[in-house]
């Protein structure tokens, strides 16, 4: 059963007060808990309870413990009440110099997301005509549910680009040919290779101890969400994105990583303009193998004796 989660104007005031992540993160929670009710700690007798969130989790959040209640004798057996949040540490790297974060502007992710369709159904429509090995390895698009599922298992809000993408396709299939992007040919990481790949790098983030020595090129920051790998199943290198800047950075398998200077949408425009003008093409440049997108030469001496550079 699902129940009602209630969120007081004085408790979204306080969440206002405490920083600015703060209640997206209670909001997830309240997901979590309209699920699992008793997911907190029992404080007393008469339905209260206590929760936690970690701020390693969320952008711009403190430590924070979380009270509310749930179920008689204090409600009905359908709804919880958050009551009270209090911060129990500082906000993350916070300074007396931070910028306060920018809000968003509706008409400029309005054309973000569309400049990523189109980009992106030039590059299936190229695909389909083509290389259809290429075209049949990609997923359908995800659904806003998973979406938002995603965005509760990682804790970050998908920045509006990757978003779009993702409701065109959701990733690809482990099969030959499923690389799209341009250099290495980057394969799109399915939803769930997402989440894992986030974890293992956050993970790998503590077991580092950054902040006790370790380079700036090692950090891997909670708003990075990676969406592009080597291979579907090979993520020791990739693309991701920085959920607040929109710039696509890359990590590799010495765990170094770098941020860019391109968004999503200026990557796939680019990859778009190179698959239907060739002989503009700089760097990595399309080519066919068998039916699917092969950017070369490639180095593998198999591949390149087979390679055929596509010239329009």
């Amino acid at each position: 059963m699902t129940v009602n989660v209630d969120l007081p104007d004085h408790i979204r005031a306080r969440c206002t007060e405490l920083g600015d992540g703060v209640l997206y993160a209670v909001k997830t929670l309240a997901l979590q808990l309209a699920d699992d009710p008793c997911l907190g700690e029992r404080a007393g007798r008469l339905g209260l309870y206590t929760a936690t969130i970690d701020s390693d989790t969320f952008d711009a959040c403190p430590p924070l413990i979380v009270r509310y209640a749930y179920g008689p004798p204090l409600l009905d057996v359908d709804r919880i009440e958050i009551r009270d949040i209090e911060a129990t540490g500082p906000l993350p790297d916070a300074g007396d110099e931070q910028a306060p974060a920018a809000v968003p502007d509706p008409r400029m992710q309005q054309i973000a997301a569309r400049q990523v369709t189109e980009a992106w159904r030039r590059i299936t429509s190229w695909l389909e005509q083509h290389a259809p090995a290429t075209h049949a390895a990609l997923l359908p698009g995800a659904s806003t549910y998973e979406i938002a599922a995603l965005e509760q298992a990682l804790g970050v809000r998908v920045p509006v680009e990757l978003r779009a993408l993702w409701l065109l396709c959701a990733g690809g299939k482990d099969t030959p040919g499923a690389g799209v992007m341009p250099d290495y040919g980057w394969a799109l990481m399915p939803l769930g290779t997402v989440a894992t790949s986030y974890r293992w790098h956050r993970e790998n983030q503590r077991e580092l101890g950054v902040g006790w020595g370790v380079e700036d090129a090692m950090v891997w920051k909670p708003s990075w969400i990676p969406f592009c790998s080597w291979s579907v199943t090979d993520t020791s290198i990739g693309l991701f994105i920085d959920a607040e800047t929109g710039k696509v950075g890359h990590w590799d398998d010495t765990t170094v990583r770098t941020v860019g200077d391109q968004s999503l949408s200026m990557l796939l425009e680019e990859t778009a303009d190179n698959l239907e003008n060739p002989q503009l093409a700089t760097g990595y440049l399309p080519g066919l193998i068998g039916g699917r997108l092969v950017w070369g030469p490639p180095l593998a001496a198999d591949e390149a004796a087979l390679w055929e550079r596509f010239t329009g």
